[in-house]
């Protein structure tokens, strides 16, 4: 609001300025009179903006008058001209010698066509304003619904999050139970306070990097305790204590991904390699690969997981992540590069 007050503050000062020049650097005009006349004329013309004009540029906006509001605005324009004519050769009559007056009479037709002209354009000065005032507050909020959309898109997607990595926690507490009932019972309480953690960080827009890699960290450790020497597991994480942030295990649902759909080879390698790392002070470098079966791993590109985290990442970071998935030759492969902030 006071932005705004102050806008009409200068709006009219400059208004006032111009119309007091024009009448000042002109010879008939003294300074007492130039100054009278000005604040008749700014006077006339913003009664004509706050009871005229404005209610025939909301007539426009609502096609009320939409086709004839030119026609309106040049008869009023006009009218506004006389009635400033009027009132300049009322003042010219009083302040003025009367030798000097009768020569302003020859000129009242100029002064006439001038007031019709300055009217005119401020008319389209204000009706342009106008426009852009309207086309701002459209776009601005076009931008809130949008943006109330894709908070909507995001959350619905958070919701996701949990009932997935729960499920793929109890494929591997199954797997436990059968090959080993008391290691099963050690993992399932680091388990739970892993998920205890995913459920409520899950609902966050945010998270920090750092709490996302310990998350990882933990996760790969039971991951390696489960899967014993059948598998090989080399990770590197290059990330120094930072204020960056993250939207919520992304970054594990890639994880979880490879292992879900590695190899179970008896006679060659079954692996998966990890490297993440900042650079550049918040680039994040994502790199994980696997091995896995491809007559066995068909659907391995797909499943609700990497949809979700390819939804998000493209509503959260639009151009500043970059995301390339390959399954080539027996070796899955992700690498994703986001551009992330700081809290």
């Amino acid at each position: 609001m006071y932005k705004i007050k102050n806008a009409n503050y200068i709006f009219w000062a400059f208004i006032f300025g111009v119309i007091f020049l024009q009448l000042f650097t002109s010879k008939e005009f003294s300074l007492v009179l130039s100054f009278i006349y000005t604040i008749v004329i700014t006077a006339v013309l913003k009664f004509y903006l706050d009871f005229i004009l404005s209610r025939l540029i909301e007539s426009f906006f609502i096609s009320k008058y939409g086709k004839r509001f030119i026609a309106y605005c040049i008869g009023i324009s006009t009218l506004v001209a006389v009635i400033l004519t009027a009132i300049g050769y009322y003042l010219f009559y009083m302040l003025l010698p009367y030798s000097i007056f009768t020569m302003l009479l020859e000129d009242m037709v100029t002064i006439f066509f001038g007031m019709l002209t300055f009217t005119i354009l401020f008319s389209g000065l204000v009706f342009g304003f106008e426009i852009l005032k309207k086309n701002l507050e459209i776009e601005k909020r076009d931008q809130i619904m949008k943006n109330t959309v894709l908070e909507l898109e995001v959350d619905h997607l958070r919701t996701q999050l949990s009932p997935h990595f729960t499920f793929n926690i109890l494929n591997n507490l199954q797997f436990l139970i059968r090959k080993d009932k008391d290691e099963a019972l050690d993992l399932l309480s680091r388990y739970s306070s892993i998920l205890r953690y995913y459920v409520y960080e899950s609902k966050n827009k945010w998270i920090r990097l750092n709490d996302e890699i310990s998350f990882l960290k933990h996760y790969f450790h039971l991951e390696k305790g489960r899967s014993g020497e059948d598998l090989q597991i080399d990770c590197s994480w290059e990330i120094p204590e930072t204020q960056l942030v993250i939207i919520p295990f992304v970054l594990s649902t890639f994880v979880e991904n490879a292992f879900k759909h590695v190899s179970c080879y008896t006679e060659q390698p079954n692996f998966i390699h990890l490297d993440i790392s900042v650079y550049e002070g918040n680039e994040l470098k994502f790199y994980i690969e696997n091995s896995f079966d491809e007559k066995a791993s068909k659907n391995s590109v797909k499943g609700m997981g990497l949809d979700n985290a390819k939804k998000r990442l493209e509503l959260s970071y639009h151009e500043n992540y970059k995301l390339d998935i390959s399954a080539i030759d027996g070796i899955y492969q992700v690498h994703l590069q986001i551009k992330l902030q700081s809290i």
